[in-house]
């Protein structure tokens, strides 16, 4: 199951890859630049859908520029 929602005026789709990690997908890959993907099982310990959809909102909250 993924969820896609919208941050900062920026679509992030976040699921589970093949792996089982939780990925955070950005749709705008050129203001995104190296990180456009990013792996929240590894950078943030989510191990749900819905614990990523948290750390992603959780992050932008934190880091506004």
């Amino acid at each position: 199951m993924a969820k896609t929602i919208k941050v900062k005026g920026v679509k992030h789709t976040v699921k589970k890859n093949k792996k089982g990690d939780i990925i955070v997908d950005h749709e705008a890959k050129a203001k995104a630049g190296k990180y456009d993907k990013i792996n929240l099982t590894k950078k943030g310990g989510s191990k749900t859908v819905k614990q990523g959809v948290k750390a992603v909102r959780d992050w932008h909250k934190e880091n506004p520029h």
